[in-house]
């Protein structure tokens, strides 16, 4: 094919009755071998496209996609296509973001055990406060049915002075050198001058009259009207008695006692209180304490609370270990 094309270019020839030169039959001769050249480049390609391809692990892969490949020519994008992917979206990543809280959430599971810690001390952790009780009018003390006593709890237990606006005050109010301040009603030979709070209440309390509606006018006593015991006490794991009450407290003949002047009960013994932690063990997560926040209020005369409580024992397994506390119910 190629010679004739070269042979013909050496002459002249007629096309259809028109005089073709050797210059265009040349050019002519060119574009056709152009053509040819890539004609012969396609098949080429074609035909090594059509060969099979030698398997390996990662082309085997392809034999199981099940998922048919879409070409980008064939595809559109829309406004509600893209409406919908966002909020599938939104559905996926609220689904994702709920599961992975509900995951990440500790289940409690509960079941029943025999208690086998009777050997050891309760702590029992309280934190309450006495608005218009003064801290040395009153005491901690524990009673159980063993007979075990103890009596005005100090060391764990603290007592902090409180200011009539429930701040924590500084103490009382300290006679300058050569001050007389009055002893008020107990005012008589013998007491003229009584310059502390203790001074006072020992003067009323020699001339037989109950002082504990002047604690709070009173410039000796007027800057410490209120108290908060907080603190843990540890007593046996038996029934027993946790008292804040009025007075002196003592054991006599394995009873326990409480001293006080049945006049200063009436005179306005305020037993107002409020509960800021009460805890019988170890503070667990999960584990409610009913009479945290509880208040009670004496808006006059004076006032007697009980609280009647039963416990429950509970073994709290977390990722810190064991942990040994008491549900209760009022």
């Amino acid at each position: 094919f190629g010679s004739s094309v070269r042979s013909t270019l050496a002459c002249r020839q007629r096309s259809r009755g028109h005089a073709v030169t050797c210059p265009q039959v040349e050019n002519r001769a060119r574009r056709f071998l152009w053509m040819s050249e890539g004609l012969r480049r396609r098949q080429t390609a074609a035909s090594r496209a059509a060969e099979p391809e030698q398997p390996t692990v990662l082309g085997k892969l392809k034999q199981f996609d099940v998922y048919s490949k879409v070409h980008d020519d064939y595809t559109i994008k829309t406004r509600s296509g893209g409406i919908i992917s966002l909020v599938s979206f939104a559905a996926m990543l609220v689904l994702f973001v709920s599961e992975f809280q509900t995951f990440m959430t500790v289940e409690i599971v509960d079941h029943i055990m025999v208690d086998t810690t009777l050997n050891q001390k309760l702590p029992i952790g309280i934190n309450i406060t006495f608005p218009h009780l003064r801290c040395d009018e009153v005491s901690v003390d524990t009673v159980d049915s063993t007979g075990e006593n103890q009596v005005n709890i100090a060391g764990d237990i603290q007592k902090i002075n409180l200011r009539a606006d429930g701040q924590r005050s500084e103490g009382d109010h300290i006679a300058k050198e050569g001050e007389c301040l009055s002893c008020m009603e107990a005012n008589d030979t013998e007491h003229k001058c009584c310059n502390t709070c203790s001074e006072l209440k020992d003067a009323y309390a020699d001339a037989g009259l109950p002082y504990y509606h002047i604690l709070d006018q009173a410039e000796q006593c007027k800057y410490s009207v209120g108290c908060q015991i907080a603190g843990d006490v540890k007593v046996n794991k038996v029934g027993g008695n946790v008292h804040v009450a009025l007075g002196k407290s003592t054991v006599r003949d394995g009873k326990h006692v409480h001293e006080f002047n049945i006049k200063d009960v009436t005179d306005g013994f305020n037993t107002s209180h409020i509960f800021h932690r009460l805890t019988f063990g170890e503070q667990v997560p999960g584990v409610e304490s009913p009479l945290e926040g509880t208040s009670k209020v004496v808006r006059q005369g004076a006032g007697m609370f009980h609280y009647y409580i039963k416990l429950v024992p509970t073994l709290f397994h977390g990722r810190d270990g064991p942990g040994y506390t008491n549900q209760y119910s009022v």
